[in-house]
């Protein structure tokens, strides 16, 4: 049985990971091995997968939570093991029971996977069906259903005014229908969420006769919309005029989830939910593409939570990765909507201030942000004091080069850091020659 499984394995490399890893692709036939979350998210977009183990231990193990959460909510796991080196991990979800495994050994952690993945039940994979499949089929299998109505694709035969003149049961399972006299009675336009994808499907099957992995939105019976990708064929007769039109639709909710994820991880911090570095770069170049024309000054404040590792020692990662998110939270009130807070990674954090004409308003902002800190973090029932130092650079005054501005304004938080704790400033020439920027 375990042959028919589709397993993912997401670690970091030890050699105790990597040891696993060679016994696991030597005892299962379809296992992929990869070694960062983004890998594994970017694996799970392209196939459907029933079981995952995945390491504790890595680096960036605050996401294994929320890894977990987002397989669940867009995948087909059956089976989570969270194994590692260190202790028996313990992971809490509401969806599914999360096994946790202490590896004391590579062989004695395949032994228990082995054993739990004997337990599932699959069904093999099945290929997609596409519009040259659509004809009706009479073969029948061993216990009497029709493999029209087994295929995994809805099929559908519809007038060209959209009503149904035939439909395969898996396309009432796929719109939830209560019955299939339920679903011929419909029209299969008004299933259409948006009215401009229905003009979209009918000007392309006008124009090109078929349609070929059309991707939309439908509203089922339940009313939770789904995507669904749509293969559809004209049928003529005899002079030429189209008598009615032959579809498939798969639903592909999950793997359109999948992208949103993995678009969000791309572009966004995964702890805090602010944009990220990679964001932050394209939005500043972008802004200060457009200060060109309108000579408004553009600010770039780093912000640095200070004595953060003594904060990580004395009250857990834990409780460091909730202050990070209250800490971006916490800035973002302190700024326009039409500003940009992002994380740098680290206890670091960037705001991009755009419109400003002159450098008082830059560091009002700057006193704004340093003053909120003042007021302590409660997390777990303890009072928190973290402060921030901010180092500003500003465009054009220092460069109109992204990387460059970052760079200068971490100088420049060197230099708060090392006079006074917890304040501001804005770099100059004089700091540069004293402080080494580190990457």
């Amino acid at each position: 049985m375990r042959d028919l499984i589709h397993a993912i394995y997401i670690t970091e490399v030890t050699p105790l990971t990597s040891e696993l890893e060679k016994l696991l692709t030597e005892n299962l036939s379809n296992i992929s091995c990869v070694h960062s979350m983004v890998e594994g998210l970017s694996a799970a977009k392209n196939r459907r997968y029933d079981a995952a183990i995945i390491s504790n231990d890595m680096e960036d193990f605050y996401t294994v939570e929320k890894m977990i959460r987002i397989l669940l909510e867009v995948g087909s796991f059956r089976y989570i093991l969270v194994i590692s080196e260190k202790e028996t991990p313990v992971i809490e979800n509401a969806k599914m029971k999360i096994q946790g495994l202490h590896m004391s050994s590579a062989q004695n952690a395949l032994n228990s996977i082995l054993r739990d993945l004997n337990e599932i039940k699959v069904t093999e994979d099945t290929a997609e069906i596409t519009s040259n499949h659509l004809e009706r089929m009479i073969a029948t299998t061993a216990d009497g259903i029709s493999l029209f109505d087994s295929v995994p694709s809805g099929l559908y035969r519809i007038d060209p005014e959209g009503n149904f003149l035939d439909i395969n049961r898996t396309l009432v399972n796929i719109l939830r229908a209560p019955n299939p006299a339920v679903l011929r009675r419909e029209n299969y336009f008004s299933l259409f969420k948006d009215p401009d994808q229905r003009t979209v499907w009918k000007e392309i099957i006008d124009r090109d006769k078929f349609i070929r992995g059309l991707i939309y939105e439908i509203e089922p019976y339940d009313g939770e919309t789904i995507w669904v990708r749509d293969n559809v064929r004209s049928v003529y007769n005899e002079e030429k005029e189209v008598v009615y039109y032959d579809g498939s639709i798969e639903n592909i909710t999950y793997q359109k989830k999948l992208e949103d994820k993995l678009s969000f991880l791309v572009t966004q911090d995964i702890l805090t939910g602010v944009p990220n570095r990679n964001f932050f770069h394209d939005q500043a170049k972008m802004t200060i593409s457009q200060a060109r024309y309108t000579d408004d000054i553009v600010a770039f404040l780093i912000v640095n939570v200070d004595r953060f590792t003594d904060i990580n020692e004395r009250y857990t990662h834990k409780v460091g990765d909730r202050l990070l998110q209250l800490i971006a939270g916490r800035i973002k009130e302190q700024v326009r909507k039409s500003d940009l807070v992002a994380r740098l990674g680290g206890d670091k954090f960037i705001v991009l201030l755009n419109g400003l004409r002159n450098r008082r308003d830059v560091l009002a902002v700057a006193k704004k942000i340093s003053l909120v800190f003042n007021e302590p973090f409660n997390i777990d029932d303890t009072a928190i004091h973290a402060t921030v130092s901010i180092g500003i650079s500003l465009y054009p005054e220092h460069s109109d080069e992204v990387n460059t501005l970052i760079r200068l304004a971490e100088i420049a938080t060197f230099a708060v850091k090392e006079r006074e704790r917890g304040g501001y400033m804005i770099y100059s020439n004089i700091i540069s020659t004293t402080y080494k920027y580190e990457e």
